[in-house]
């Protein structure tokens, strides 16, 4: 037999019981379901948060405001390393 998830929680039976009820099907199918629509939900937030963050840094790229260069780099002197 493969991995096995065993769940004692009474509330999640309950719950799981009465989702598959809804659905019309088992409570592993119900179950099975309700994990991958969370985990698609949760990949669709990541992506999108992603793709904001990406948005942001080519704008500052665009502007000027990072990158390639040590944002500190101007507030110390490069030959002692003393604030500038």
């Amino acid at each position: 037999m493969g991995n096995v998830l065993n769940i004692k929680d009474p509330e999640a039976h309950r719950l799981a019981r009465e989702l598959a009820e809804a659905q019309g099907t088992t409570m592993t199918g119900a179950v099975t379901a309700a994990l991958q629509a969370a985990l698609d939900e949760h990949n669709r937030r990541r992506d999108a948060k992603r793709e904001v963050l990406n948005g942001l840094i080519a704008a500052a790229r665009e502007r000027g405001l990072g990158g390639e260069t040590d944002p500190f780099a101007k507030l110390y002197d490069p030959h002692t390393g003393l604030p500038a």
